[in-house]
Parts: C-alpha cells; sequence; structure tokens
C-alpha cells in the first residue's frame, strides 16, 4: 500500500491522514486551469499555519465537543478570517439553521464540498453506506479510517482508483475539524510530521479534501466520481470529539448505496 500518514498532537486535539493510491492508478493534483478556480489548490498550499481567530476551541460555546449555532457561528468566522488572510477567499456560505438539522456526518460530506467547490474543484457526489462504515471505524478507533477495507468495486459497480482520509480529535465538531485540516495543518500546527527538517508532511489533511481523485482519462473514457463517506463520535476515547472523513474516487456508475447527495444538501442549505 502507498501511503501517506501524518499524526500531531497539541493538547486535547490531535489529527491524522493517510492517503492510498490503487495500482496502476496515480493520485491527480488538481487538473482545471489555475484561471478555472480561486484560492489554493494541491499541489500548492498556504504559505502559513493559522490558529483559529477567534479561538473557539478555548471557548466554553464549544467545549466538549458541542455542535451548537453558538458554537459553529464561531467557526464560521474563524473560517473567514483564514480564508481572507491565507487566500483572499470569502467566508463560506449558507444557512446554518439548516446544516443544524443535518446529522454530524451529512456536515462533514457539506463541509468537504463547501471547500471542494469554493476553489472550483468538483464536490463529492454522494456520501454513502458503505464508506461511512469504514469511516466510522477510524472515529471509533481515534484514527484514520482503515483505507484497506475499502472494497475495489462500491455498490453499483464503480472502480475505486485512490483514496484519502482525514481523522481529528478535540476539534468540537464538524466545521470545527474541517478548521484544522483546512487552515492549521502547516508548520507550528498540530501536525507532528509537519516540521521544518520534514515539510513534505504538511498540509496533508488539507490535500486529501482538496485534491482530484479521478479523472475521466484515468477512467478509460467511463464517468469518473468522486464519494465520500465520514464518521463521528462524541465522546471518544482519548480526544471527546472525534471526527473522520473518506474519499473516494470511482471510475463508473455513481455509488448506488446513498446516504445523502450533494444536490440535496445544496438544496437545504440554500448554496448556489
Amino acid at each position: 500500500m502507498s501511503a501517506l500518514r501524518l499524526a500531531g498532537r497539541l493538547g486535547a486535539v490531535t489529527v491524522a491522514c493517510a492517503a492510498l493510491i490503487v495500482p496502476g492508478a496515480s493520485l491527480a493534483t488538481a487538473s482545471i486551469p489555475a484561471t478555472a478556480h480561486r484560492g489554493i489548490l494541491p499541489p500548492k498550499n498556504p504559505s502559513k499555519s493559522l490558529s483559529p481567530v477567534p479561538a473557539f476551541t478555548n471557548s466554553p460555546k464549544c467545549f466538549l465537543g458541542k455542535d451548537t449555532a453558538a458554537c459553529n457561528t464561531l467557526v464560521l468566522k474563524a473560517i473567514a478570517h483564514a480564508r481572507k488572510v491565507l487566500e483572499r477567499l470569502p467566508g463560506m456560505s449558507f444557512s446554518l439553521a439548516a446544516y443544524e438539522k443535518l446529522t454530524p456526518v451529512e456536515q462533514l460530506f457539506a463541509t468537504v464540498n463547501l471547500e471542494r467547490i469554493a476553489r472550483g474543484q468538483a464536490p463529492a457526489r454522494v456520501l454513502t453506506r458503505s464508506l461511512d462504515k469504514i469511516a466510522q471505524i477510524g472515529a471509533n478507533r481515534d484514527e484514520d479510517p482503515p483505507l484497506n477495507e475499502v472494497h475495489s468495486t462500491l455498490p453499483g459497480g464503480g472502480r475505486v482508483i485512490a483514496l484519502g482520509a482525514n481523522w481529528a480529535g478535540g476539534w468540537d465538531n464538524a466545521l470545527g475539524a474541517n478548521y484544522g485540516w483546512m487552515y492549521d495543518d502547516g508548520l507550528g500546527s498540530d501536525n507532528g510530521d509537519c516540521t521544518k527538517a520534514h515539510k513534505s508532511g504538511c498540509w496533508g489533511h488539507r490535500d486529501n479534501i482538496l485534491r482530484t481523485y479521478s479523472t475521466r482519462s484515468e477512467c478509460g473514457g467511463a464517468a469518473s466520481e468522486l464519494a465520500m463517506g465520514a464518521g463521528h463520535v462524541s465522546k471518544g476515547k482519548a480526544y471527546g470529539d472525534s471526527e473522520t472523513e473518506l474519499l473516494a474516487g470511482v471510475c463508473g456508475p455513481t455509488p448506488t448505496d446513498v446516504v445523502i447527495t450533494w444536490q440535496k444538501v445544496k438544496r437545504l442549505l440554500k448554496i448556489k
């Protein structure tokens, strides 16, 4: 297995990630022209890691994995600040009231896609039960989802050609975990494999969220899809809140074991 694993720790907060290239396939970087997107895409990354402002991880509004409007409002302010400072992008825009009604795994799905579409990347089309199941194993264990347990063919007949996974512990909720993965993953962050001596380990979580996992040419002209799974534990073994996400590049049909589609999430959250 070709894999990249990152792990770090700062107090009660930690993150880890992994990526797998299926033999015979290549893990692509963003393939759309530079003029077709805004922001920063792999293999490029932000010039620095940015601790959250406001510091939601230290706020009583977010302690112990609170997933409330008050906490999420703080996190969204931190995301807006980081986007402005690091990429000159606007903050996220969606119905927070509708977001609060999603399940935690659906929130992770929505958040990944909000990050991808803001930079011109294709969204994950579906959240699936089979990928959720594997992502949940990681959340239960306070570690990455086990990529070797993903079947080479998903329900519906699509063939998996590349995988990426992230885990976060102690970041309070889906939006909080997303902040750590996307904006506080470089030097000086809790990414333990990102050091001055080993900079290749920096921004691995962000890369997993934003990279291109499959293209039509890699699929031999067949349809190319991105599917996702997610896991969540409110009271994990070591860090309290435990969040995982699992992304799969698929050649062929969209997986059929659908939990929710991006089209439905867009409609619910009033995303244009």
